[in-house]
């Protein structure tokens, strides 16, 4: 299968787990930052139900590279939710999602010796401003503390993915996967020594609607692990520069799905759809697709 096929399989799962917690978060504001990411970090110790298939016990400079690649993609997702506690998504995501490329373009470049045609530049820069324009929202509170941590969010994101890169380099992908994913686990973990997170992880509110709500969380948390896991493995196989460019494909996939939803859930799921929003977003698919199509072809 084409790394194309592959990373956009994967982006379209993270779009549907997107979908799955815009329900369960919909009335929700965001606890510490803390909360979210040591439970992404933590069930990413699943990824241990691959070891019969492929892992190994590398080098300690290379152990050590993997461990660090988890470890700072959780640190990210730190930065990354405490800029969504301080500034509205529609401010922080397209500043995160436009960086991230960039900032792995710059170091994948400087330590991975990664060099793109004329062509994949093309499509480099059409997926990223696609990316940026399908999400951005001129609506929102605003404040410079939230601007900080998306970009620091950006800036770890790409050293965790450049990284990563470097580690499907020296190991299999399953190999590289499962230790990276210990990685972050292990940081997950030193979040319960803060009192704040400790308090908030331990401490969670129950739901209501207990059976819905599980089969919502189920669905988005199992769409969620295969597409960060196809993701990943696009990595293994291709540019990580492209890979991360093609971020704005999940955002247009999520966009049809809201749209086809939107009517029979209009409290939960509500786009703007009409007048300049609806020429922006059919701007922003046209860009993507092209620079899809530029790869592709």
């Amino acid at each position: 299968m084409h790394w194309l096929t592959i990373v956009l399989t994967g982006h379209l799962l993270n779009a549907l787990a997107f979908l799955m917690d815009k329900f369960l978060l919909s009335s929700k504001r965001i606890p510490s930052p803390f909360v979210y990411a040591f439970f992404i970090g933590a069930l990413g110790i699943l990824a241990l139900v691959l070891i019969p298939f492929g892992v190994t016990v590398p080098s300690n400079i290379e152990m050590a590279r993997a461990l660090i690649a988890g470890a700072t993609f959780v640190l990210a997702l730190v930065f990354f939710f405490a800029g969504l506690k301080e500034n509205e998504a529609s401010r922080v995501v397209p500043l995160t999602g436009g960086l991230v490329p960039a900032f792995t373009f710059a170091l994948a470049y400087l330590f991975l010796g990664e060099r793109l045609g004329q062509i994949e530049i093309l499509a480099f820069a059409a997926l990223v401003v696609g990316g940026v324009l399908i999400t951005i929202e001129r609506k929102g509170k605003s404040s410079t503390k939230g601007y900080v941590y998306a970009v620091v969010a950006a800036l770890i994101f790409a050293v965790s993915f450049v990284i990563t890169k470097q580690v499907f380099i020296e190991q299999n992908f399953v190999s590289g996967f499962v230790w990276s994913r210990i990685g972050g686990f292990a940081t997950a973990l030193l979040f319960l020594l803060i009192p704040e997170a400790r308090y908030g992880i331990l401490h969670q509110p129950k739901q209501k609607g207990t059976g819905s709500t599980t089969a919502l969380f189920l669905t988005g948390q199992v769409a969620g692990a295969l597409g960060f896991t196809l993701v990943n493995y696009a990595i293994s196989l291709a540019s990580v520069s492209l890979v991360n460019a093609m971020q704005g494909a999940q955002y247009a996939f999520l966009l049809v799905m809201v749209g086809l939803l939107s009517r029979k859930f209009p409290k939960i799921l509500s786009e703007r759809l009409s007048g300049w929003v609806l020429v922006q977003k059919i701007m922003a698919i046209i860009l993507i697709s092209i620079g899809i199509g530029l790869i592709a072809f």
